[in-house]
């Protein structure tokens, strides 16, 4: 799933997230889009023996976009799940 975002919200984002961190890394994409290429970012971490929990903000918005993209109820379970931090 890919979020169009501005350049302001990128920047709120990985403030909100604390990337770039240590461990983190971004990767920049360009994947094809049904006929249309674009330009996106991810963003990788080596990961923790415990991870992290992410923002109310940031799991909702994953959430939102599983639902909206008709994602399996599955994911969508999954995402509820993941508790966030308070």
């Amino acid at each position: 799933m890919l979020y169009l975002t501005t350049r302001r919200d990128l920047v709120r984002l990985e403030s909100t997230e604390g990337v770039p961190g240590a461990g983190t890394t971004m990767s920049r994409l360009r994947p094809k889009i049904v006929v249309r290429v674009v330009q996106a970012a991810t963003y990788m971490a080596q990961g923790n023996e415990v991870d992290g929990r992410p923002s109310q903000r940031y799991i909702t918005l994953l959430r939102d976009g599983a639902r909206a993209h008709g994602l399996p109820e599955t994911h969508i379970r999954f995402l509820e799940s993941v508790e966030h931090v308070q």
